[in-house]
């Protein structure tokens, strides 16, 4: 009834149902099927509504298809739009080029162009906003003016408004952001509090789970930078790595759980898993291998590489390891170490520096000690001499040598073979033993010559024979010199008795 009842010169018209097509003045190649469908269209052309009230109030809009109860239902000049479902683009008046496919998809687009809408309620709130694509039950369902956004999934980007140029894909993805900028969310409920943080992205189930204004972080796998709120400027890789973290800075851990437990952080680097694991506020730490740096909980500007490198260690700062289980119980201060397990029995000693496969120097808690090799080494060379440091500035309690002669003879030299030596060569010198009961029957019982390690092996401080055997030298003149006075004057005296007087 009254289908076309005001059709002028408009051809091609196709109207079915009451009052369809029923302003239609010259209008062409419309086909409107359903109550009031395209009813206020004059002059717009290739339009097609199916369904109640569909493209109601459309005048000169054209090439629509509008297809279910009320879609595209306010659109007035709006061209080339196309809506599947009930209330579908129902608010479009002259926004072009939208797809709105389901339930109030695109509901309220008024303006907006080129946005794809397909699940119910995507898009819904969508006033302005242009360029978004929304797949799935009220993707993208608060955006207004926002545009450039993807969003695939169920409630992904839901609370979006202005946020531009974000993607989410996975339920849940992004669905608190409302004015973030520059975010990929891929994984149900990755980047899921995320509000107005920018340049995120976020790839596996949960990762940046609670960044909320936290930016230019990256996080893949899942749960990676799961707790993170406003840290950024962060890279995770790795299920659950920088889980903890919530505004920690600039680190990178790249590994299964690799900076687990970091939470203010900054400037850290785990590779490996498990690579400070237990990092909470230290801070410039480098870890490059399994369990490296695990303990670290404030430790700062550390260097670990290998497996296993300063594992135990918790507050040690400044401390350089390189080979798998290097310094492994260390947890003091300005440590290095290069090579495996070297260094590994280093505890709470502080300023050690060990080169060598599993180099140990001699006590585990003493500091400011160097060890070059293991015991198994039968050669060190060097083609300069040694300089050692001997300015009097550097010394104090200065007093004149009471090791002498008498020292010097209470020695024994002695002739051995070095179990270790393959070559089985002879080599001369002292036993520490030897030397500690001279010392002590000269009274030097408290002295740095002879040392003892933590499995009570004795070493000897070869440098420190030389200050008594120069003493010895001089006491030693000082009897030559005696003695040929002495001489002198008895063969002034023999002369004398000799050769008779004149």
């Amino acid at each position: 009834m009254n289908a076309l009842f005001a059709n002028t010169t408009g051809s091609f018209n196709t109207a079915n149902g009451r009052t369809a097509l029923f302003n239609n003045t010259t209008g062409n190649n419309n086909t409107a099927s359903g109550v009031d469908a395209l009813r206020s269209n004059t002059s717009g052309v290739n339009n097609t509504a199916n369904g109640l009230s569909a493209l109601r109030s459309n005048t000169t809009g054209v090439n629509n298809t509008a297809a279910g109860l009320e879609a595209l239902f306010s659109n007035t000049t709006g061209n080339y739009n196309t809506a599947n479902g009930l209330d579908a683009l129902f608010s479009n008046v002259s926004g072009s080029n939208n797809t709105a496919n389901g339930w109030n998809a695109l509901y309220f687009n008024t303006t907006g162009f080129q946005n794809t809408s397909n699940g119910a309620s995507a898009l819904y709130s969508n006033t302005t906003g242009f360029i978004n694509t929304a797949t799935g039950l009220q993707a993208l369902y608060s955006n207004t003016t926002g545009s450039n956004n993807t969003a695939n999934g169920a409630n992904t980007l839901y609370s979006n408004t202005s946020g531009t140029y974000n993607t989410a894909s996975g339920r849940d993805a992004l669905f608190a952001n409302t004015t973030g900028d520059n975010n990929s969310a891929y994984g149900a409920s990755a980047l899921v509090s995320n509000t107005t943080g920018f340049s995120n992205t976020a790839a596996g189930v949960d990762a940046l789970h609670s960044n909320i204004s936290g930016n230019s972080n990256t996080a893949i796998g899942l749960d990676a930078m799961y707790s993170n709120s406003s840290g950024f400027g962060n890279t995770a890789s790795g299920e659950t790595a920088l889980y903890s973290n919530t505004f920690g800075l600039w680190n990178t851990a790249n590994g299964l759980q690799a900076l687990y437990s970091n939470t203010s952080g900054q400037g850290n680097a785990a590779m490996g898993v498990d690579a400070l694991y237990f990092n909470t506020t230290g801070s410039s730490n480098t870890a490059d291998g399994v369990g490296a740096l695990y303990s670290n909980t404030t430790g700062s500007y550390c260097t670990a590489v290998g497996r296993h490198t300063l594992y135990t260690n918790i507050i040690g700062n400044f401390n350089t390891t390189i080979g798998d289980s290097s310094m492994f119980f260390a947890t003091g201060n300005t440590n290095t170490a290069i090579g495996f397990a070297s260094g590994k029995g280093i505890t709470s000693g502080s300023n050690n520096v060990t080169v060598g496969y599993r180099a140990q120097v001699p006590t585990s808690t003493a500091d400011n000690q160097v060890r070059i090799g293991n015991t198994n080494i039968t050669y060190a060379g060097i083609q300069v001499a040694w300089t050692i440091t001997s300015d009097r500035r550097w010394k104090s309690d200065i007093q004149e040598s009471n090791l002498g002669l008498d020292f010097i003879s209470k020695l024994k030299p002695v002739s051995y073979v070095r179990k270790n030596d393959e070559s089985q060569k002879r080599e001369y010198g002292f036993i520490a033993q030897d030397l500690e009961d001279a010392l002590n029957t000269s009274g030097a019982a408290d002295n740095g010559m002879i040392s003892k390690d933590d499995k009570d092996m004795y070493g000897v401080r070869y440098n420190d024979l030389m200050a008594p055997m120069v003493k010895a030298i001089q006491e030693q003149q000082t009897q030559i010199e005696t003695l040929k006075n002495e001489i002198a004057s008895l063969q002034n005296t023999i002369q004398e008795l000799v050769i008779p007087k004149k």
